[in-house]
């Protein structure tokens, strides 16, 4: 009986300890910062402080990511948070990126424009084929039904998984890279017509992505072998960079008409 009283003491004890310390003075927010990923300056970045509701001198331990990252993406529709970051014991870091046109899917006469979560943001009459609208062409195999803006392009890869979530998840590793002006310059075209997902670069190279596990963090292990010293400008030039692998990622090398060379 005595040792009862003991445990529900102890409890009641560290019940009253914890309430004090999550509402303590050291461990309530005090600042609220925004970053964006994929622009240099945001113009929405004031959207987004003023929408996150966050009061100051609130529990951090209290703040609701989930409901946080809802709130604001709800309020600032042209917006994706990409995580919420508490850095104890007072601050917290909204960061997030601007949907802006990545891609261009042409189908029939038209031509749909992307942003980088796969929704519909601009319908072009025409194949498309102008490439000072800075967008990088997306190529598939099959048909596409209309279309309207906000409509999330989907359809099957030739692997059987969607597009739409694949190509969102290439730009959530593509986004980790650079600003979106960095992005736009790296890439021509994405090909997800074929078993593999194929990137080909702006200077000609191809980037062939074998299976699309952790495929975010192949295109970021690419990106970073793709700007090494091991590649001289005529291996970007031509060519493809091979990136396989699941538990170790391997990158290799093959010249048009050679056999893979190893990095």
């Amino acid at each position: 009986m005595r040792n009862k009283k003991l445990i529900i003491l102890f409890s009641v004890l560290l019940a009253v300890t914890l309430l004090v310390v999550f509402n303590s003075v050291l461990f309530s927010v005090q600042r609220v910062d925004v970053y964006c990923a994929n622009v240099k300056e945001s113009v929405l970045a004031d959207n987004v402080r003023k929408s996150h509701k966050i009061k100051r001198g609130s529990s951090i331990f209290f703040v609701n990511k989930d409901e946080v990252t809802k709130r604001v993406e709800k309020s600032v529709p042209g917006i994706r948070v990409l995580n919420i970051e508490k850095q104890f014991p007072n601050k917290i870091y909204i960061n997030y990126v601007e949907v802006k046109e990545y891609v261009k899917v042409t189908s029939g006469v038209k031509t749909y424009y992307c942003g980088n979560d796969m929704r519909v943001m601009r319908i072009e009459n025409g194949l498309g084929d102008d490439d000072s609208d800075g967008a990088i062409r997306l190529k598939y195999r099959g048909s596409l039904s209309d279309l309207d803006i906000g409509d999330t392009l989907t359809f099957e890869t030739s692997s059987g998984l969607s597009a739409a979530s694949v190509v969102t998840e290439i730009f959530r590793g593509l986004e980790r890279l650079g600003y979106y002006d960095t992005v736009m310059d790296l890439l021509d075209d994405i090909d997800l017509s074929g078993n593999f997902v194929v990137l080909t670069t702006s200077t000609g190279l191809k980037w062939e992505i074998v299976t699309t596990d952790r495929l975010a963090e192949k295109l970021r292990f690419a990106y970073s072998v793709y700007v090494s010293d091991k590649f001289d400008d005529s291996m970007k030039r031509e060519g493809t960079l091979v990136i396989a692998g699941s538990d170790r990622l391997v990158a290799n090398y093959r010249r048009p008409g050679s056999a893979v060379e190893g990095l």
